[in-house]
């Protein structure tokens, strides 16, 4: 239809995978395109929300939907592998070899802006500090693997979603999808020429160019690794994660008797999620927002420059987690108490149960739920896909 933009979340459990469909009209001469743009597709690689035998129905009805023409801009928000792991995935063990990629043939790519392969050679500081997050998931993983694997299953899905030799390859796998045409995005940038668009704008709130500012201080590692170092937790009792309890509050719990692991792989995690692609789209007077999986440091320096603005549509940020979506003076700025406008306003969740303690998080889902309409994917499981429509 030339008169409906529709945003589809598509149903990969806990992860990501969002269709835009959008009528964009050449202001020349007035024809209209159905242009359509591909966020992310992934899900986490344990628990209950990686099952990766939902990519070959995903991709198959996107694939329907382009009708054998070129997407139009591909947006991989970050580097998480419940973000970029489906395509790949896809693409060598669903797919022939290179088919996927020569019948997505995306005009347009967009990769955060460190995914960039010289990024960390530019950023000293940040070089620094991805070095040392991936020195602690190493240390980590061994000692979850060989000390404590009565802890695997709180902490497997943490160490699985940031290894950095399987994000890697999924994002070289992403450049590819055209080299010629890929964009390493961050706020204030040129986006000229970045994508095919006329009469849609589309205006990348975050990340910041540096993401050193995203990560937080790792704190000393103190675990049983065979050399006598005090502190060590005793995997025999170790507590079971209560089931419903908040996230960050358990992990705070933790975080005092795992000698720092919990609170750096948090650290790690965040970090990640903060160097999100977060871009509002707008369109004949809708504004529509996707930020990724920011958080709340991303959050607070989107309002610190300025860029914040109330919005129609909230792609809701980390599937529903308590600090994906921001509260108090961040919250009223992008929903405020009052609508600026009489449109209605409209949320969706991807998410799934079991996968992460406290995500989704029903109290954050009540506060959407009173600025907007909310859906989520488990308002039935057995979806394919959430289908919102804003009519023009």
């Amino acid at each position: 239809m030339t008169d409906t933009l529709t945003v589809r979340l598509y149903n990969v459990r806990f992860g990501d995978a969002v269709l835009i469909t959008v009528p964009d009209r050449d202001p020349k001469s007035k024809k209209v395109i159905l242009r359509r743009i591909l966020i992310d597709v992934g899900n986490v690689k344990a628990g209950q929300g990686g099952d990766d035998k939902v990519f070959k129905p995903v991709l198959e009805s996107i694939l329907n939907e382009l009708g054998g023409e070129p997407l139009d801009l591909y947006v991989m928000t970050h580097e998480h592998m419940d973000h970029v792991q489906g395509l790949p995935y896809a693409g060598w063990k669903v797919f022939p070899p290179g088919d996927l990629a020569k019948r997505l043939a995306p005009r347009h790519v967009w990769l955060t802006a460190s995914a960039a392969p010289d990024y960390y050679d530019r950023h000293p500081e940040a070089k620094k500090q991805k070095l040392e997050a991936d020195r602690q998931l190493q240390r980590i993983a061994l000692y979850l693997q060989t000390r404590a694997p009565a802890l695997q299953p709180l902490y497997a899905s943490y160490v699985a979603n940031n290894n950095p030799q399987e994000t890697a390859q999924c994002v070289q796998f992403l450049r590819q999808l055209n080299p010629q045409n890929t964009t390493y995005v961050y706020r204030g940038m040129n986006m000229k020429g970045t994508h095919p668009f006329t009469e849609a704008k589309l205006d990348v709130w975050a990340p910041e160019e540096d993401t050193s500012d995203y990560y937080g201080r790792f704190e000393p590692l103190f675990l049983e690794d065979g050399d006598g170092t005090p502190g060590a937790p005793s995997p025999a009792a170790a507590p079971v994660a209560p089931s419903g309890v908040d996230l960050g509050a358990f992990l705070n719990l933790l975080e005092a008797r795992r000698g720092g692991m919990s609170d750096n792989l948090l650290n790690i995690d965040q970090s990640a999620n903060n160097s999100s692609i977060v871009f509002a789209l707008e369109w004949r007077g809708w504004r529509l927002l996707f930020p990724g999986d920011a958080e709340t440091r991303s959050w607070k320096t989107m309002q610190r420059e300025g860029v914040l603005k109330p919005v129609h549509f909230l792609k809701v940020a980390h599937h529903g987690s308590h600090n994906g979506t921001p509260d108090g003076d961040l919250f009223d700025a992008i929903l405020p108490a009052h609508a600026p406008d009489d449109r209605p306003r409209k949320a969706a969740i991807s998410t799934w149960v079991d996968t992460y303690p406290g995500i989704p998080h029903a109290a954050t889902n009540q506060r959407l739920a009173t600025r907007c309409t909310l859906k989520s994917m488990l308002d039935d499981k057995t979806q394919q896909y959430i289908e919102i429509d804003f009519e023009g």
